[in-house]
């Protein structure tokens, strides 16, 4: 058999091996979205922080929306994917009760920080409030999450009325879960895209 032949095979071999070695290479996303809750953002204990004190086990569900009209779906989930934190009922069969929702959002501008809303300082721009927390990844992240286009990207946290009801509006201790919570998402974010100021 001439050699010649023999080369082709050869070279898609290794290139095969090569796309299989990156694939199955353990990147900090992959780890993180394999052992954490909401795409790798928070981890069991911290995404069971906020409740509303009536118990019951923690349920995630990662909504992916759909897009719409001339819109292109993202190939990462994570601009996609609403995670949705609930409490399963004691008796249950009547479902579960929505603690909070996080989601992650490329954006131009940031929102204003409202009335009671205090600043989330540690080098990060945002703030956390009693009903919704806002934080910006550092400014490196976009680039690295393959959205150049965006000036920010903001973490979204929005609490359940729920929530509120059930902590009796104990607006100090429900902030300092939130900071917990969204701080957390920050920081698994930027070590899954290797992003930290």
């Amino acid at each position: 058999m001439n050699k010649k032949h023999l080369l082709l095979p050869a070279v898609l071999v290794v290139a095969a091996a090569v796309i299989a070695t990156v694939q199955l290479w353990p990147t900090e996303l992959k780890k993180l979205r394999e052992q954490n809750l909401c795409l790798g953002m928070l981890t069991e204990q911290t995404a069971g922080l906020i409740q509303d004190g009536k118990g019951g086990a923690v349920v995630v569900e990662e909504s992916i929306q759909g897009s719409s009209g001339s819109e292109t779906k993202a190939a990462d989930p994570v601009f996609s994917t609403i995670c949705f934190v609930s409490r399963k009922n004691a008796d249950d069969r009547s479902g579960s009760r929505l603690q909070y929702t996080l989601d992650v959002r490329p954006t131009d501008t940031l929102n204003d920080r409202p009335k009671g809303a205090t600043p989330v300082k540690g080098g990060l721009t945002g703030w956390v409030g009693q009903r919704q927390s806002e934080v910006q990844l550092p400014d490196g992240c976009a680039k690295e999450m393959k959205r150049p286009d965006a000036r920010y990207i903001t973490v979204t946290l929005k609490i359940s009325p729920v929530t509120l009801v059930g902590r009796d509006w104990d607006y100090a201790s429900l902030m300092k879960d939130s900071r917990t919570v969204i701080l957390e998402a920050v920081e698994s974010l930027t070590k899954q895209y290797d992003c930290a100021a």
